[in-house]
């Protein structure tokens, strides 16, 4: 059944670990589930665009846009930007959730769905799923495509849950600790973005 393979696709997401991971465990530690629930809302609105984009015969102008060297720059860039303030500003007390107000819950909401749409990696993933789909599965591709998301959006709700339990075993010394590897790995995702874009260009 489409559904049901798309939908085991989208588990096997929780395996890959990068911006999008990231991001939505800070927002979570920072502002308990609601935090890392807004931040899986804009996730799931941004691969809502990208399916969109793919299924309506785009993927091969969106591919070309992606073989392109600036997307990778603008991309490295704004990971690169979070990195650097994530290291240089962590935030290592945390004796309690703050409660988001409405403005920083769109905001963390944007930032789910900006560090998603803007990693051309998100984009090769979904472009070749929706290739996938449309091979094997023809016009139930659009099944498919909603399992993925299923399943994609159940494993982020289940990250924003659990990972404010992890709040009392963090020390500020840990806290410290974390957000320098968080920082270190959003530069280190930024220098492979500046990497893709020097090969596009040589």
């Amino acid at each position: 059944m489409p559904f049901l393979e798309g939908f085991g696709y989208g588990l096997a997401t929780m395996l890959l670990i990068g911006p999008v991971f990231f991001t939505l465990l800070k927002g979570a530690l920072d502002h308990g589930t609601p935090g890392g629930v807004a931040v899986a809302v804009g996730i799931i609105a941004s691969d809502l665009l990208i399916v969109g984009i793919c299924l309506s015969g785009l993927a091969a102008v969106v591919e070309h846009w992606l073989s392109g060297p600036w997307i990778a720059v603008v991309a490295g860039v704004m990971l690169l930007a979070i990195g650097i303030r994530y290291i240089a500003w962590p935030v290592v007390f945390l004796e309690q959730a703050v409660r988001g107000s409405r403005k920083s819950m769109a905001g963390l909401l944007a930032a789910g769905f900006l560090v998603n749409f803007i990693n051309p990696f998100v984009f090769a993933i979904w472009i070749a799923a929706v290739l996938h789909a449309t091979h094997v599965h023809g016009t139930d591709a659009y099944a498919f495509a909603l399992g993925m998301l299923t399943g994609i959006f159940l494993t982020d709700l289940g990250k924003a849950a659990l990972a404010p339990r992890l709040r009392s075993a963090l020390s500020p010394h840990l806290l410290r600790r974390m957000h320098l590897v968080i920082g270190s790995a959003m530069v280190l995702f930024s220098i492979r973005l500046f990497l893709h874009a020097a090969e596009r260009w040589g």
